[in-house]
């Protein structure tokens, strides 16, 4: 059975908690900020009301810290904590830190005005997200912000014993720190926007200009007989020497480009297909080729790939499509019925570094796939930890049940090969059998000469 909404909703909300290497910088640089700010707030503040015997509003600011604190942690590490949770807790604890203060004559109330940057900043934060993130959340922060700049709520009369000399100071440096935050978040994105734009132009001209390399990486049998190829895709940029897809394939999912650079790598597979097909030795050779989550998603995917195969006259069954995890954060229906178009028209398909997101056995039953990859970090794993071997071992062995076959990635020493050979694997690829290389070097060292 296909999984359920709420089901397809939680893994795709789990698949993107985490900031990815492109938006991780100008996060970096926000978390630096707001823990700076948190803490001086917290420190300041907190010294003042303990000191005056404000006692509960001293531990309130002082919280504050903790928070800055966090802040500062996390920016030196990537994956630990979802920025949806640090977003959430920014917004409760600006809530609350805003109920230490009443508005009155003297001064209106200040604290929620840094609701404005945390509004601002997730805005163009999670510009790419869904809804909520991308809409809902922002819309929390300025209609907190509303309410608290109307309501008088506070945390209690303590607060009647600050004077208005106090009030009107806090007044000034609250505003004051939560423009310049603004300002700030508003010009780490001007600046990240900047540098994007200038990257879609240079990929831009990079496509027209045929700077996207396509690589070979082989993928041998038990016996060490080639079977077939990964194409993966390299961008050799004037300048900046050749890029592997994490650097730009963000930014053409973002802009669009990434069905331009998908359909280019498809023809590009199919005329290698097409040129191996005339070839004894080397005409049963598969090619793999990996499939963006947004190609597939479109709705021309099905015909633009049988217009290419039908244009170049490549053999569809010598073509392999790979779809990683993050393709299943989506209708499954539609997914599967798009993979059984291609199914049966010869096309096969690999789902690619199996394992590392949160797919579970049940799709391997819900998908028409043909492959399944085990990912490098499990076979990199297996000489420390026997339990990953027994891992790597079960998933075999369910696909073999299910009827798929498996493919180890990132092979690299003699002794790996042994062990997921004795487990059943049959297809093996990494550096222990040939390094990705151009087209032009692949084709000299596999593809036999003279004929």
């Amino acid at each position: 059975m296909l999984e359920t909404g709420s089901a397809r909703g939680s893994r795709e909300w789990l698949s993107r908690k985490f900031p990815d290497h492109a938006q991780w910088p100008r996060i970096q640089r926000l978390l630096r900020l707001s823990g700076v700010v948190c803490v001086l707030h917290g420190v300041i503040w907190g010294a003042f009301y303990g000191a005056h015997g404000m006692d509960v509003l001293a531990i309130v600011l002082f919280s504050l810290i903790l928070v800055g604190l966090g802040c500062l942690g996390i920016a030196r590490k990537r994956d630990r904590i979802p920025l949806v949770l640090i977003a959430h807790v920014l917004l409760v604890m600006t809530i609350f830190v805003s109920l230490a203060e009443t508005p009155t004559a003297a001064a209106a109330r200040s604290t929620h005005l840094f609701l404005l940057p945390i509004g601002v900043a997730s805005f163009f934060l999670f510009r790419s997200e869904r809804v909520y993130l991308r809409w809902l959340f922002p819309g929390m922060c300025i209609a907190a912000l509303v309410v608290l700049a109307i309501s008088p709520v506070s945390l209690g009369p303590q607060l009647e014993l600050l004077t208005d000399d106090v009030r009107r100071l806090r007044h000034g440096l609250n505003t004051l720190t939560a423009m310049v935050l603004t300002c700030s978040v508003l010009a780490i994105f001007r600046e990240d926007l900047s540098e994007q734009m200038d990257q879609y132009a240079a990929l831009v001209r990079g496509l027209a200009q045929r700077e996207l390399r396509a690589y070979l990486q082989p993928q041998v049998g038990l016996d060490g007989r080639v079977l077939g190829a990964e194409m993966l895709l390299r961008w050799d940029r004037p300048g900046h020497g050749l890029q592997s897809p994490d650097k730009f394939i963000p930014l053409a999912e973002e802009t669009g480009l990434i069905h331009d650079i998908g359909l280019m790598v498809l023809e590009r597979a199919c005329v290698h297909l097409k040129n191996w097909s005339t070839l004894p030795g080397v005409d049963a050779w598969m090619l793999s080729v990996n499939v963006s989550p947004l190609q597939l998603a479109s709705d021309s995917f099905v015909d633009d790939v049988r217009a290419t195969l039908r244009r170049v006259g490549a053999p569809p069954n010598r073509l392999r499509l790979e779809i990683t995890e993050s393709a299943l954060a989506t209708d499954l229906s539609v997914l599967a019925a798009k993979m059984g178009a291609l199914r049966q028209d010869g096309i096969s398909w690999s789902l690619d570094d199996f394992g590392t997101g949160f797919s579970s056995f049940s799709l391997l039953q819900a998908l028409p796939l043909d492959e399944l990859k085990i990912d490098q970090t499990f076979v990199r794993g297996m000489g420390d930890d026997p339990s990953q071997r027994e891992l790597v071992r079960k998933i075999i062995e369910i696909a073999e049940i299910l009827g798929i076959a498996t493919v180890a990635e990132g092979v690299e020493t003699e002794q790996q090969r042994e062990w997921l050979a004795g487990m059943g694997c049959r297809v093996f690829q990494g550096y222990l059998f040939g390094r990705p290389v151009s087209a032009e070097a692949f084709h000299q060292a596999h593809v036999p000469q003279g004929r």
